[in-house]
Formats: structure tokens, C-alpha cells, sequence
């Protein structure tokens, strides 16, 4: 960030924090109604939680509509502790004055004990009719993430008569494109104010309007929503309904958010955690049931590799040095195997990566093929610590070509998992932390104690 806004954020904190302990109520008011939300909720990242309180509760008396805005900027944690100290009557005075989407993403946001009230408010109130409406739209979804206010005209306009009409509209800069539809609200097309104004005035928008664009159904997942708009390089996406009547737009600040909200989803997934997270970070044993489920299938593969050290016991008690690399060759494998997971999360949540048959083992064969060569290049590393160590070539040769194979196997498991996955109906980033880990570790436990048994029942009489 540069210098000179640093240091205006800093002064501009510090003045709101010397205000709150002084409870100058008029003061903040008025410093709160020069900034922007955006900034505002900035702010608050430097605010401790009983000054994040104080100053929320003048924003939310005094500017509801950018107390709306200011929630849905802050992160999940920030959020939730405002909110929990809200009564139900005041978050819905906040939800009537927010932009509807603000309102809906507020709302999701809401723990299960408080989301409850605050719903039974928003059905009394007749303001938030559209609230209620949009929360009805299943989550992750472009109907509950869409702005229903929209600008569109009939295709029997005129361009003078619409050019005139956009005139009078107090938002321009809302207006991202002009969507055409016909007599009964059903989407025929777009076009963009550049050509309204190049066109002739007596040109209808029916003749003008780009019938072969790009649209969604209130029931399209987000994330695909988010694809299409970076695709096609987007501004805002039409969303229709089952009579493709144009019900709203999910525009690129909508857009930002379901990327930035996917990516934070899976990198918890992939660490065998969740984003609940953020929301009870203060909460050290809801946290930590968050995290335990995957650290207990990671337990019992631990366990299952011990039992399998267990097992192979007495084969090693001939050469114990071997045991020395049983840590190299579960740590190889494990990173290995999440390396090339990572990679085909990432791939698959961005399309790079395509469920294709043909194009699936392409991916696979490519893969195994990078494994095989970190595996040759780690297996003659391995080779000469190993002849270094014992200068016995056949124990040295068991130890390169196990940490070769477990390298290999562990870069085509960690391709695999993923895309088994996404094929069930999972998130595929699920897969990609303890589960790629473990198997990993596993496979490579089994392969090394399978070259270590036939090099002791055929190379060592």
C-alpha cells in the first residue's frame, strides 16, 4: 500500500480510537459521514472489539445504509462479533436500508442462534419483501447472491426514447449494460451504452440488441457464475428464472467476493479444516471440533502405518539402518502428493482442468510422468547418502527405488483423489490435505517394505 494512504489511515484510526474513549458521539458521527464504507471497514481492522462496537453503533444509528455496506466489507470474525451484540430490531433496521444483496449476504452471515429471529423479522416486514424473496434461493447460488435491481427496457423502445430514460436514472454508474426484454419480462438480449450512442435515434433496442448472450438460472452455482464472467471478461452477469424472465444481475463486486470467498473455502478444505473458522476464531473448542474430524482419519492412517512398521518388524531387525529412511520416504511422498493435489484442486475449481475422458488421462499420464522424474531425481540423491552411509549398493538401491516409487504413486494419488471426487458430487478440495497426506504415507510405507521383503527373501541369502 502506499506511503501517503498508510499514513492517512493511521491518523484517521487513531482519531476515531481517541474519540471512542472520550464517547464524542458527534464527532465520530461526523468523521463517519466523510469516509466511505470501504474505508470505514479498513478502519476497523485496527479497532479493538469494544471500539469496533461503539463506532458501529453510531454508524448503524446514523447511516444504516453504509453500516449495510461496512458488514459486508468486514471478515466473517469482525462481522459476527457486531452482529452478536445486535438486537434482532436492529440488524432489521439495517437490512431495510441495505441494497438487498448487501441485506441477504448479511443474513447469511448470521450464527444459527441469531439467524432465526432476525428471518422471522424480515417475514413481518413488508420493506423486506425482497430480502425474504432472495433468501429463499438455495446458498452458493447466483439467485441469492444477485442484485434484483437491474436496468432493462422493452425491445419496442426507441434509442432516443432510452437514452432519455437513462438520463433521468440517479444511478448511472449502475448501469453496466442495458438488457432488452420483451412484453412479458423475458431476456432477448443486451446491449452496451456505446452502442446506444453510436446508433440511430429511431433504431429499436429489439434491432440493436445482442441476442446471443451469456445468462444464468437463479439456481446456477456461483462459482460457475464467477467462471463465466472472468471467461468472457464480464462486468455483470443477467440471472432469469424458469420463464427466463429477468429477475436480476450479479455484478463484478459480487463476482470478487465469490472468488476471493472459494478460494479462502478451499484452502481451509485442503488443510482439513473448514471457513467456520473465521467466524468462531475466539472460540477455541468450536474450532477445535472444526478441525478434529480430519485429524482423526490422519490419526488412523499414522496408525496403520505403524501397524504396518509393526508388521515388517522382524525383516528389518536384519538391517535396522533401514529405518532411517522410513521418514524420508513418507515426507517425500506426503509433499509430493500435495503438491499435485493443489495443483488439480486449483485446476478444477478454474476449469484449466476439464473432466473429460481423453483429456483426463492426459492429465493423469502428464502426472506421473512429473512424479517419475522428482522420483529419479530424489532417488539418486537418497542413492548416494545411502552408499555413503553403509556403502552397500543393494540396501542403497532398495532405499532409491522405494522413495522413486512412493514419489511416483503419491503424484498420481494426489491427481486422482481430486477428480474421483468431483465425479461423486464432492468438493474435490476435500480431498487434497489429511487424505492425499495419508494415503501418501501409506503407499510409500508399503512399497519400501515391499522392495525391503524381496531384497531379503532373493538378494541376501
Amino acid at each position: 500500500m502506499d506511503s501517503t494512504i498508510t499514513r492517512r489511515t493511521e491518523r484517521l484510526a487513531d482519531a476515531l480510537r481517541r474519540l471512542a474513549r472520550r464517547e464524542a458521539r458527534g464527532h465520530i458521527a461526523k468523521l463517519l459521514a466523510r469516509l466511505r464504507p470501504g474505508d470505514v471497514a479498513f478502519l476497523f481492522r485496527s479497532f479493538t472489539v469494544a471500539e469496533s462496537r461503539y463506532i458501529f453503533s453510531i454508524l448503524s444509528a446514523d447511516f444504516p445504509e453504509a453500516a449495510g455496506e461496512v458488514l459486508t466489507d468486514l471478515d466473517a470474525a469482525q462481522r459476527m462479533s457486531l452482529l452478536e451484540h445486535l438486537q434482532p430490531e436492529e440488524i432489521g433496521h439495517i437490512l431495510q436500508q441495505a441494497s438487498v444483496d448487501d441485506a441477504v449476504s448479511i443474513v447469511d452471515s448470521l450464527p444459527e442462534e441469531q439467524r432465526e429471529p432476525v428471518l422471522a423479522l424480515v417475514d413481518l416486514h413488508r420493506d423486506l419483501d425482497e430480502v425474504q424473496t432472495q433468501l429463499a434461493y438455495e446458498d452458493d447460488t447466483a439467485g441469492r447472491i444477485m442484485d434484483p435491481e437491474f436496468f432493462a427496457l422493452p425491445e419496442s423502445t426507441t434509442v432516443h426514447e432510452a437514452t432519455e430514460t437513462i438520463r433521468r436514472q440517479d444511478d448511472i454508474g449502475m448501469i453496466l449494460y442495458l438488457y432488452v426484454v420483451n412484453d412479458e419480462g423475458q431476456l432477448i438480449g443486451v446491449t452496451s451504452l456505446r452502442q446506444l450512442l453510436l446508433a440511430s435515434p429511431e433504431t429499436s433496442l429489439g434491432e440493436l440488441a445482442q441476442r446471443d448472450l451469456i445468462q444464468v438460472h437463479t439456481s446456477t452455482d456461483q462459482e460457475e457464475v464467477a467462471e463465466l464472467a472472468a471467461r468472457y471478461d464480464l462486468l455483470a452477469i443477467p440471472v432469469t428464472d424458469e420463464d427466463r424472465r429477468l429477475v436480476g444481475i450479479v455484478t463484478v463486486d459480487d463476482i470478487v467476493d465469490v472468488v476471493t470467498d472459494e478460494a479462502t473455502e478451499d484452502f481451509y478444505k485442503m488443510v482439513g479444516t473448514s471457513d467456520d473458522e473465521l467466524l468462531y476464531e475466539s472460540r477455541s473448542a468450536r474450532v477445535a471440533g472444526i478441525r478434529l474430524p480430519w485429524l482423526l482419519v490422519n490419526l488412523v492412517g499414522l496408525l496403520v502405518t505403524g501397524y504396518l512398521l509393526e508388521r515388517y518388524q522382524s525383516q528389518f531387525d536384519k538391517a535396522l539402518y533401514l529405518l532411517f529412511f522410513v521418514p524420508v520416504i513418507m515426507g517425500m511422498g506426503g509433499n509430493s502428493g500435495a503438491q499435485t493435489s493443489t495443483i488439480t484442486v486449483r485446476g478444477l475449481a478454474t476449469g484449466r482442468i476439464m473432466v473429460v475422458r481423453g483429456r483426463i488421462w492426459k492429465y493423469l499420464f502428464q502426472q506421473a510422468k512429473v512424479g517419475l522424474v522428482i522420483g529419479l531425481a530424489l532417488g539418486a540423491v537418497v542413492f548416494l547418502i545411502a552408499m555413503v552411509k553403509e556403502s552397500d549398493p543393494t540396501y542403497a538401491a532398495v532405499v532409491a527405488f522405494a522413495l522413486l516409487f512412493a514419489v511416483t504413486l503419491a503424484a498420481l494419488s494426489g491427481a486422482v483423489i481430486p477428480i474421483l471426487f468431483q465425479r461423486l458430487g464432492v468438493d474435490p478440495a476435500v480431498a487434497s490435505g489429511p487424505l492425499v497426506t495419508t494415503s501418501s504415507d501409506i503407499l510409500g510405507i508399503l512399497v519400501y517394505f515391499a522392495l525391503a521383503g524381496l531384497m531379503f527373501k532373493y538378494l541376501i541369502p
